[in-house]
């Protein structure tokens, strides 16, 4: 029986996240869905995978060979599908699109105004920040995400995936009512309130590597994702935050944006999955992200 690719895609995230419970969150599936899939995973291979060792699953000899040749055998079967849509210059299919939020807000209506033109793709787009999904991206139910890495914060996607660097978006301290005079360097920031973004996502990390480095614990009194939740916040004296310049048409007239000393900022990526690059469809959309890219302001 010929091995299902989205199953084995889960196999090498269990192998790279080391628990079912740890894959079932990467993934967004419930613990037993990632069990099931693992086990019709073995059935198609003929071969035990997996072992148990007290409440963990480990891989078995047969398993690590094959998760060994998974990134492999996956990216070939990517520049295999491209090749195929490649024998016809035409621009179709199905492109399935994700951003994180501040991306999705500004940017991505023109590069998807742009693929209009092609009649026969049908484009889906949608905002989700990159921890939801990087793991669709792995399963085959996004084709490209735009995602971030910020300093402090490293992000290193892997062989599983081609990453295009489109540019550096600057980070500027927010400040509103009471805090105009905070300076806008991190080591004289101790002791004032923060609005970051939620526990374990990149917004929030952010924060707190770049006020340990300056040598104190940041104290956050706010938490959000949107942007626009933020500014409006630091609007209104809650604190101070990290507001990206892509994100500055958010800010209300009462928030005052300042380049921070030394200079912070997140570089803005698209991923896709390694060999899918050379797919009629996601190329011409790679290259709508460089020009939309090139064309910001200044």
């Amino acid at each position: 029986m010929p091995l299902d690719v989205k199953r084995l895609r889960v196999l090498r995230e269990l192998a790279e996240r080391g628990t079912v419970a740890a894959t079932a969150a990467a993934l967004s599936f419930t613990p037993s869905a990632v069990s099931q899939q693992l086990s019709a995973l073995e059935r198609e291979a003929g071969v035990v995978l997996l072992e148990r060792e007290g409440r963990r699953l480990a891989l078995t000899d047969a398993g690590r060979v094959l998760v060994a040749h998974a990134d492999t055998v996956l990216a070939q079967l990517e520049r295999a599908e491209a090749d195929l849509h490649a024998a016809s210059t035409e621009v179709s299919g199905t492109l399935n699109v994700a951003a994180f939020s501040s991306f999705a807000r500004s940017l991505l209506p023109q590069a998807a105004a742009a693929m209009l033109r092609h009649q026969h793709l049908q484009l889906h787009v949608r905002d989700a920040e990159p921890q939801d999904s990087i793991p669709l991206l792995r399963l085959g139910e996004l084709d490209v995400v735009i995602a971030q890495r910020f300093p402090y914060v490293p992000r290193d996607f892997g062989p599983a995936f081609h990453v295009v660097e489109l540019f550096d978006d600057a980070l500027h301290l927010a400040t509103g009512p009471g805090h105009h005079d905070a300076p806008a360097r991190f080591g004289a920031l101790a002791d004032r309130p923060w609005v970051a973004g939620h526990p374990g996502t990149s917004c929030h990390e952010v924060v707190i590597h770049a006020c340990h480095a300056a040598g104190h614990e940041p104290r956050i009194v706010g938490f959000s994702n949107d942007f626009a939740v933020v500014a409006a916040l630091v609007a209104q004296g809650v604190g101070l935050a990290l507001i990206p310049e892509i994100a500055h048409d958010q800010a209300p007239p009462e928030v005052t944006l300042r380049p921070l000393d030394p200079p912070l900022s997140r570089q803005v990526l698209a991923v896709v999955r390694a060999g899918a690059e050379e797919r009629p469809a996601v190329a011409a959309f790679l290259a709508e992200l460089r020009a939309v890219a090139a064309g910001r302001p200044d």
